[in-house]
């Protein structure tokens, strides 16, 4: 008897999750299109040709000059990064702190795994690298939005976990 029962309970299950699914279908459908008709795949995505280590964030290799121009130079990074609101009011702490007119002192990058603290660090790299802020797209909007006037000269310093021998200090 607690056999069929428990048949009939997925078989109920089964069902509702059809119903949901339909619903969710004809929501779509309505008013939202498809991310395939919103956007277009990277060329050697849509190629097949991708290469996850081109598209991983490294910051040491940023610090070395090296990698892809899209993580490496401060100008085409601010270009393709989307300033969301957190890193909007990270990189506007940073410009306060280190400008004298607030900002915390300290900051915890805690995301999830693959929740954008390396991109986060190469923002700030970027936007104290030297680079005339008026070049770095959306940077003009955050300082004036935050009222600091011109970001001070930094010396920058990295310092990556993995790159570190524990044997030399």
């Amino acid at each position: 008897m607690d056999l069929l029962r428990v048949r009939f309970d997925e078989q109920v299950r089964t069902e509702k999750r059809k119903v949901a699914g339909t619903t969710i279908e004809t929501q779509v459908q309505a008013g939202i299109k498809p991310w395939r008709e919103v956007v277009q795949p990277h060329r050697d995505v849509a190629s097949g040709k991708y290469q996850q280590a081109v598209f991983a964030a490294d910051l040491w290799q940023v610090h070395l000059d090296e990698g892809s121009d899209e993580y490496r130079n401060p100008v085409e990074f601010f270009r393709r990064t989307y300033l969301t609101e957190s890193l909007t009011g990270l990189l506007a702490g940073a410009a306060q702190r280190l400008s004298g007119s607030g900002g915390d002192p300290v900051v915890q990058l805690q995301t999830y795994f693959g929740g954008g603290k390396t991109h986060s660090m190469l923002a700030l790299y970027h936007l104290f690298s030297g680079t005339p802020h008026s070049e770095l797209l959306g940077v003009d909007a955050i300082l004036k939005a935050f009222a600091v006037q011109e970001l001070p000269k930094v010396k920058l310093v990295v310092l990556v976990g993995n790159k570190i021998s524990p044997g030399n200090p």
